[in-house]
């Protein structure tokens, strides 16, 4: 018999397109904090095959925290063996949304495993972020924000609690001189990113 579980997702998972097309009842999705963790651009798979890409990780510290959402998923075994260079571990969430949360539902996060995290633990020339995945973790924290009222500068505290931002970012976007074509939120995005002071690291590939 499956397992139900609470996750904490802090990437693509903040995200509901992304979130449900892997959890298809995944549509509520509560904003919360977690302490004692670090986010940051620093996952790179050691078995890199397929994966080109610096993604979202996290790792114990004791004086970080992360925004992200709460949200349930069905089948908790099945999440696990999906989330392939990460490991679940068990955390106490504060709820950002003015409700508590009930502390007999057990929440997990998904922290990197350390073979995973790149040396500088920031993105690398071989490994850059890329904007598409950007996108994805900045459009989840706009849905946010739009959802829940008590959760203003949800977006803000993302890309603060956030490290690894450097200048191996590559703009994958679709047609990225006129990337409002496939991704609605471009203009935006690009604006929430200015206003951190992080849309001139943006590199576009050559031939652009």
């Amino acid at each position: 018999m499956a397992e139900a579980a609470y996750v904490f997702g802090y990437g693509s998972l903040m995200e509901k397109a992304s979130r449900t097309r892997t959890n298809p009842k995944a549509i509520e999705a509560r904003p919360a904090r977690v302490s004692g963790y670090q986010r940051g651009w620093f996952h790179q798979f050691s078995n890199n095959v397929g994966f080109t890409c610096t993604y979202l990780g996290a790792f114990a510290s004791a004086t970080a925290t992360i925004n992200g959402v709460v949200y349930e998923v069905e089948d908790f075994e099945k999440t696990k063996q999906r989330e392939t260079g990460y490991t679940p571990a068990k955390v106490k969430v504060e709820m950002l949304d003015g409700h508590p949360w009930d502390p007999g539902k057990e929440v997990y996060i998904f922290v990197s495993d350390p073979s995973d995290i790149s040396k500088t633990k920031e993105p690398t020339a071989e490994l850059p972020m890329v904007e598409s995945y950007v996108d994805i973790c900045v459009t989840g924290c706009m849905e946010v924000e739009a959802q829940y009222p008590k959760a203003h500068g949800f977006l803000q505290e993302f890309f603060k609690s956030t490290s690894g931002w450097n200048s191996y970012w590559v703009n994958d976007r679709l047609y990225p001189r006129r990337a409002f074509i496939y991704q609605p939120n471009a203009s935006q995005i690009d604006e929430a990113l200015q206003g951190a002071n992080l849309l001139h690291y943006v590199q576009l590939p050559s031939g652009e």
